[in-house]
C-alpha cells in the first residue's frame, strides 16, 4: 500500500460516504481500519475491503460506522442477506443517538438494498428521508448520495450547489464526481463539478481523485468530439492512475484513450492503450465481477465491448501488411479472454477460467479438421479459420443485428416439426456463414468442423444449415467448443477399458411429465453396454449417483432426464428422481473423476433444453463439459422425447468404437435424417457434441 500518497491512505471513498460522518466518533484504531477499507474500495479491491471490515467489527463490535461500512460493502458485491441486518442496525443506532447525518447515510444504503430487492416504493421513501435528514443536518455528502440514488434533477442540482460550497477534500471530491456523472444530460453542471474536483485533487496531490476527475472530464469532451482536449485529459487520468497504482481507474482511462486514438486514426497508439487496459483489468477482474453481479449486469454487457473493440482494431487489414498471423492470433486470443471470463461470470466460479487455462490448445490436433472461430462485430462477422498452415481470415458482410435475428429465428422455427418455416433461415445463414468457406474447406479435404461460437451463434445448430440441395450434416461432422482449449483430447477407441454409467427417468416426478421413450433408450443402451451400470427412476437418486461416480472410474456418464439451462445458472439443473442436480452439484460430484488419470470422457444429457434466443443460457450449455470436468459432452438444445431421440442416441453409441465422436454423431444424425418420418431437423439437429470431438 506504499507509494499511493498520504491523501489516499486517508480516503473515505464515495462508496463509503457513511464513514465520513461517523469517523470523528471513532477510536483511532477503528478509524484506521475504515481508512484501509476505503482505500481498498477506491482501488477496486472489494473483497479485501470486506475482510478488513469484518476483522474490524470483530474487534470493535459497538462501532456503528464499521457496521454501516461493512453493510455497504456487502451491498456492493450483492450479498444482500448479510447487508440487510447490518444496515438496519446501523440506522437504528443512528436514530437512537440522534445523529441525523449518520441516519441519512444508512437510509441511502437501505434504499439501494430495497431497490435491489424489487421494493421500489420503499427505496424511494428511504432516499427521500435521507435527503430530508441531510438538509436538516447540513450534510452535503449524504445529500449527494441521496440525490444520486434518487436520480431527481432538482435534488441533484441542490446537491451540486451544496458540494460546490463544501470544504475541499477527498470524500467531497468523490461526491462531486458522482453527482456530475448523474447529470451527464446537463454537461455544463457536470463540467463545473468535475473541474472543481480536479483542482481540489491537484492541490492535495491526490492522484486517485485526479484520475477520476480528469478521466470523466475527458469523457465529456470526447462526447462533444473535442478529441485533442479529451485525449490530453484522458492521458492525465492514465498517468495519475499509474501513480496511484489504481488498476480499476487505469483500465477505464486506458480504454477511453484507445477509443479516442482509434477515432483519430492513431492505430498503433490505440493498440498499445487497449493492451494496457486489458492488463489493468485483469488485476481487478474478480472484484469487478462481484460488483457487476450485484448490479445484475453481465461481464459481456459491461466490459465485453473492450475486448471486441480491440479485436475489431486488430482485425482490420492494413494495405502494406505482409505478416497477418501475429495480428490474427492476438485478435483471437483477446476474444478468448472474454469467453473465459464469461464462463467464470456465468457459473459464478473463478475456477472455471482456471480449468480452461490448464487445458490443451485446440489447434493442429488432427488433419482434415477445420476450427471455425466467428467474431461477431456490430457491422460484420470476422471468421477466423484454423487449419494446417495457420489461421485464415474471412470478413463476412453480415451485421450483428441481422445475424442475431436470423440465428434466433432459426432456433425457434426448428422446434416446429410440422412446418418448414425454418428453411428460409437455414438458407440465409448458410449463405452468410458457410458458403464463402466451402471452397477453402473442400481444397483442404476437411470433413470435420469444430465450431467455436460466440453471442447469438451459441445456440445455433450449424449442422442444420441448408445450401438448397442438402443439410451441412450430410457433408461435415460437427463439434462445438466453448473456447480454444480442450481437456487433453483423446479418442475413446484409444481406451482399453470403457466403463459406462447410464441414468434415466421414465416416470412423472416432481411435476415433470413422464419420458416414455427414455425407457426404450435405456433398453437399447443395455444391449450396447451389457456391462454398464444402470440407475433407472428411483435408483437414479442423488446419493446413488454420487456414490457411483466417485466410486468407479467411469469413462461415459449418460443421463436421460429433464434438464434446463437458464440465463441464471442457479436455475440450471438436471432432474434426478429425488431432486435437482444443479451445475455446482454436478461439478462437486464429478470433481473426483476430474483428477483421475482418465477423467470422464463423455457426459451425455439427452433430454435438456435451452430457451430459443437466450444466448446467456446457451453459454451454460456450451460450458457444461468444462464445469463438470469432462472431456466432452453430448447435449440437446431442445426436448426430443420420441423415437428419433432413442434412435439417434443408440446409433451414436454403436459407432463410437469405430469413429471419432464427431463422426459417430454425424452418422447417427444422417441415419435419422434418412428416415422419412424424421427428416425434419427438429428431430436430429438439437444434439450438440461439445468439447473433445476425437
Amino acid at each position: 500500500m506504499q507509494g499511493r500518497g498520504r491523501g489516499l491512505a486517508r480516503t473515505l471513498a464515495a462508496a463509503l460516504v457513511a464513514l465520513a460522518v461517523a469517523a470523528p466518533a471513532l477510536a483511532q484504531e477503528a478509524g484506521a481500519i475504515l481508512g484501509r477499507a476505503a482505500e481498498y474500495q477506491a482501488l477496486g479491491f472489494r473483497q479485501r475491503a470486506i475482510a478488513e471490515l469484518e476483522a474490524g467489527l470483530e474487534r470493535f463490535p459497538d462501532e456503528r460506522a464499521l457496521r454501516g461500512a461493512l453493510g455497504q460493502a456487502y451491498l456492493r458485491v450483492g450479498q444482500l442477506a448479510k447487508a440487510g441486518p447490518l444496515l438496519e442496525r446501523a440506522l437504528a443506532q443512528a436514530r437512537q443517538a440522534g445523529d441525523a447525518a449518520a441516519a441519512g447515510a444508512a437510509l441511502n444504503d437501505l434504499g439501494q438494498l430495497r431497490r435491489l430487492e424489487g421494493r421500489a416504493d420503499d427505496a424511494r421513501a428511504a432516499f427521500a428521508e435521507a435527503a430530508q435528514l441531510a438538509r436538516a443536518a447540513g450534510d452535503a455528502l449524504v445529500l449527494a448520495a441521496a440525490a444520486v440514488n434518487a436520480g431527481e434533477p432538482g435534488l441533484l442540482e441542490q446537491a451540486g450547489a451544496a458540494l460546490m460550497a463544501a470544504r475541499d477534500g477527498t470524500d467531497v471530491d468523490f461526491a462531486r464526481i458522482r453527482v456530475a456523472l448523474a447529470q451527464r444530460d446537463a454537461p455544463q453542471r457536470a463540467y463545473v463539478l468535475l473541474e472543481r474536483a480536479l483542482r481540489s485533487a491537484d492541490a492535495r496531490a491526490d492522484r486517485l481523485v485526479e484520475s477520476y476527475a480528469a478521466g470523466h472530464l475527458g469523457e465529456l469532451y470526447a462526447a462533444q468530439k473535442r478529441d485533442p482536449e479529451a485525449l490530453a485529459l484522458t492521458r492525465r487520468a492514465v498517468f495519475a492512475a499509474q501513480e496511484a497504482r489504481a488498476d480499476e481507474s487505469l483500465y477505464r482511462w486506458s480504454w477511453q484513450a484507445a477509443r479516442i486514438l482509434e477515432r483519430s486514426g492513431e492505430r498503433a497508439g490505440a493498440i498499445a492503450a487497449y493492451r494496457r487496459a486489458l492488463a489493468s483489468l485483469q488485476a481487478v477482474r474478480q472484484d469487478l465481477i462481484l460488483e457487476l453481479r450485484a448490479a445484475r449486469r453481465s461481464w459481456r454487457e459491461a466490459v465485453g465491448p473492450l475486448y471486441l473493440e480491440f479485436a475489431d482494431v486488430l482485425l482490420r487489414h492494413e494495405a502494406a501488411e505482409t505478416t497477418p498471423q501475429p495480428r490474427l492470433v492476438e485478435a483471437r486470443n483477446v476474444v478468448e479472454q472474454l469467453k473465459a471470463v464469461e464462463l467464470e461470470d456465468y457459473f459464478q466460479d473463478e475456477c472455471v477460467a482456471g480449468q480452461l487455462a490448464k487445458q490443451k490448445d485446440i489447434d493442429d490436433i488432427e488433419p482434415r479438421t477445420a476450427v471455425l472461430y466467428p467474431i461477431v462485430l456490430p457491422d460484420r462477422l470476422e471468421m477466423l479459420v484454423g487449419m494446417a498452415g495457420g489461421i485464415r481470415q474471412l470478413t463476412l458482410p453480415v451485421a450483428a443485428e441481422q445475424l442475431t435475428a436470423d440465428a434466433h429465428g432459426f432456433r425457434r422455427m426448428l422446434e416446429k416439426r410440422t412446418t418448414h418455416q425454418y428453411m428460409p433461415y437455414a438458407r440465409r445463414l448458410y449463405s452468410a456463414l458457410f458458403a464463402p468457406l466451402e471452397p477453402m474447406l473442400a481444397a483442404s479435404g476437411v470433413d470435420t468442423v469444430v465450431f467455436i461460437p460466440d453471442g447469438p451463434l451459441r445456440g445455433l445448430p450449424v449442422a442444420a444449415l441448408h445450401d438448397g440441395k442438402g443439410f451441412l450434416v450430410e457433408r461435415f461432422a460437427f463439434a462445438t467448443a466453448p473456447g480454444l482449449t480442450l481437456v487433453e483430447p483423446q479418442s475413446l477407441t484409444a481406451r482399453a477399458d470403457v466403463r459406462v454409467l447410464v441414468n434415466g427417468i421414465t416416470e412423472p416426478v416432481q411435476g415433470f411429465p413422464a419420458l416414455p421413450f427414455v425407457g426404450d433408450e435405456l433398453e437399447e443402451l443395455r444391449t450396447i453396454f451389457a456391462d454398464g451400470r444402470f440407475l433407472r427412476d428411483r435408483e437414479f437418486a442423488l446419493p446413488s449417483f454420487e456414490n457411483e461416480v466417485r466410486g468407479k472410474p467411469y469413462s461415459i456418464v449418460h443421463i436421460a432426464s429433464h434438464g434446463e439451462f437458464d440465463a441464471d445458472p442457479k436455475k440450471s439443473f438436471v432432474l434426478t428422481y429425488d431432486g435437482r442436480l444443479n451445475m455446482d452439484q454436478l461439478e462437486q460430484v464429478m470433481k473426483v473423476a476430474r483428477f483421475r488419470d482418465d477423467p470422464v470422457e463423455l457426459l451425455t444429457l439427452s433430454a435438456c433444453r435451452t430457451a430459443a434466443g437466450d444466448d446467456r443460457a446457451s453459454l451454460g450449455l456450451a460450458g457444461v463439459a468444462v464445469k463438470a470436468g469432462a472431456r466432452s459432452a453430448l447435449a440437446t438444445l431442445w426436448y426430443v422425447n420420441d423415437q428419433a431421440s432413442s434412435m439417434l442416441v443408440s446409433g451414436f453409441y454403436r459407432r463410437l468404437g469405430q469413429a471419432s465422436k464427431a463422426k459417430a454423431l454425424q452418422q447417427a444424425q444422417r441415419t435419422v435424417l434418412d428416415d422419412a418420418r424424421f427428416r425434419h431437423p427438429g428431430y436430429w439437429a438439437p444434439f450438440l457434441l461439445i468439447g473433445n470431438w476425437l
